[in-house]
């Protein structure tokens, strides 16, 4: 009788230091989210002050626009042209170029006059850590050419330049940015995936060299058994840092492994790569008592 009370004490005090871990945990997750809710507000007050500024300035760029717009039809129309016509228009495109990079230098873009043109500086970056710049010469403002760069040649840098530089820099330069920023965020997501012990099964991981497909293998312990799941991320949309397709695969046939692979699938799709591995390693990490 005794033994039998022992033990259901001993069942009784493991049932609450189980409890009372459930119950740590729950409040360390409910003050960083609160954390989080904070930080995410302050980051809406700072989007919103940097859309209504980008919004004047685009204000500022279209009315330039105009002005250069209308002078062209102007000069046109009492040929020949002046010197003091084209130093005219000439003028109106640099500030209007100026105006415009103002307004992207809040996406990561910038640029500087040269004696040919302008030389415009691409800097990438991913969750806040800056990943690397990229330059890009562009002559003659008023025939816009391609000069020197560091464009990596896995970026179409022709199809773009041959669908935007004449009729539109702004764009050709905001498409630019969209396809190397997003290569340079799915780059950086593989690399720390190499670099961290035990975020995959050695020997797994395997990239093309756009990172459009990425695939790997690790391991999940679900209630006490341990395993391996294989993952292939697709980045159909070259201009995305999250792929649009993720196939995740256990071999074990069991119903648990399968359910999980479908989760898996669906936090590879929402979150990025590094974060959706330590959310799943937390899960192990969570007592259970079921």
């Amino acid at each position: 009788m005794e033994q039998a009370e022992t033990l259901f004490r001993e069942g009784v005090l493991s049932h609450l230091d189980q409890l009372e871990t459930l119950s740590h945990n729950l409040a360390v997750k409910q003050e960083r989210s609160l954390r989080e809710a904070e930080a995410l507000q302050e980051k809406r007050a700072a989007i919103l002050q940097l859309k209504k500024e980008r919004d004047e300035l685009r204000t500022k760029v279209t009315r330039q626009e105009e002005q250069i717009r209308a002078l062209s039809v102007k000069a046109e129309g009492s040929r020949p042209q002046g010197p003091n016509t084209k130093k005219a228009l000439l003028g109106l495109k640099l500030e209007g170029v100026t105006g415009m990079m103002e307004a992207l230098w809040f996406t990561g873009i910038s640029g500087k006059k040269t004696d040919h043109g302008m030389c415009f500086c691409l800097s990438t970056a991913f969750e806040g850590h800056y990943l690397g710049s990229y330059y890009i010469e562009v002559n003659n403002l008023e025939r816009p050419q391609i000069g020197r760069h560091c464009i990596p040649v896995v970026i179409p840098l022709a199809e773009i330049s041959a669908a935007h530089l004449q009729t539109s820099l702004k764009k050709f330069l905001s498409l630019l940015f969209d396809h190397i920023n997003a290569f340079a965020g799915r780059k950086y997501q593989a690399d720390r995936l190499q670099d961290s012990p035990g975020a995959c099964a050695p020997g797994t991981l395997q990239k093309n060299s756009l990172h459009t497909v990425l695939a790997f293998s690790y391991n999940v312990t679900r209630h006490g058994q341990n395993l391996l799941f294989s993952a292939k991320l697709l980045y159909r949309d070259v201009t995305a840092v999250l792929p649009t397709e993720a196939l995740v695969t256990c071999p074990e046939n069991v119903e648990s492994a399968q359910e999980a692979a479908s989760s898996h699938s669906s936090l590879f799709r929402r979150m990025p790569l590094h974060k959706a591995l330590e959310s799943l390693a937390k899960e192990e990490e969570s007592p259970s008592f079921s």
